[in-house]
């Protein structure tokens, strides 16, 4: 079986492999001819085709579906971007920017302790201040107790829920009755709080 010559031999996997139909063309045409045979008359003789040979089949290329052509428009349009982000696209005069050039000596540096500056205290309140009332007065409040660490929310100018649990908060850290009305003790415990920090 070792033997065996296999160059003449069909393929099976070979599917584009078309068997010879030559002589299939030659005897279809050879019919043709002898199906117009003239009969005496020069007119009625055609002078037959000549037989065609068969084109190689090719594998079929696949389609170009929509996908390339949108992951192609896609990359365009962000190289185009990063173009723009970078500026290749600006107006400038096109010169290179120039950069001054350091001196090689570094100045000697002294140590300073590193010192934080804390933020201002907001002003304390001034005026007694209850649920349901707005302004500028309830802003005082609102930012005196942020400040202090009571979470109010906004800073809206409205005496709401959460303005009234943030006054109660700070009462009852404070030893005072939580009622949540900014009333004179109430004040003088926010002032004192604001002044030491």
């Amino acid at each position: 079986m070792a033997d065996r010559d296999t160059r003449n031999e069909p393929d099976p996997d070979d599917w584009f492999d078309e068997p010879d139909t030559s002589a299939a063309w030659e005897e279809r045409s050879s019919r043709a001819v002898r199906a117009r045979q003239p009969d005496g008359g020069a007119d009625d003789w055609v002078e037959p085709a000549p037989a065609r040979e068969p084109r190689e089949r090719r594998p079929a290329r696949p389609a170009l579906g929509r996908r390339p052509l949108t992951i192609a428009a896609i990359l365009i349009v962000c190289l185009i971007v990063g173009l723009a982000a970078a500026g290749v696209f600006s107006g400038g005069n096109g010169a290179a920017p120039t950069t001054a050039l350091l001196p090689t000596t570094t100045p000697a540096t002294t140590a300073t302790p590193a010192t934080t500056k804390a933020s201002a205290a907001p002003p304390a309140p001034t005026t007694p201040l209850k649920p349901g009332d707005t302004g500028n007065a309830v802003k005082v409040l609102q930012r005196a107790l942020a400040y202090l660490g009571y979470s109010i929310g906004t800073i809206d100018g409205q005496y709401g829920p959460s303005t009234t649990k943030a006054v109660s908060s700070f009462q009852r850290a404070n030893g005072l009755a939580a009622d949540g009305v900014l009333g004179p003790k109430t004040r003088a415990a926010i002032r004192t709080a604001l002044a030491s920090g």
